[in-house]
């Protein structure tokens, strides 16, 4: 059983979902 392995890789895909999330929204504000 591998908690921390398990909430590690759950945290670094949600912070890499939201920093690519970020990226379009700043790029969609520069185009309008």
């Amino acid at each position: 059983m591998n908690l921390l392995h398990v909430l590690y890789g759950a945290g670094g895909m949600a912070g890499l979902l939201l920093l690519v999330y970020l990226v379009y929204a700043l790029f969609r504000a520069e185009e309008f």
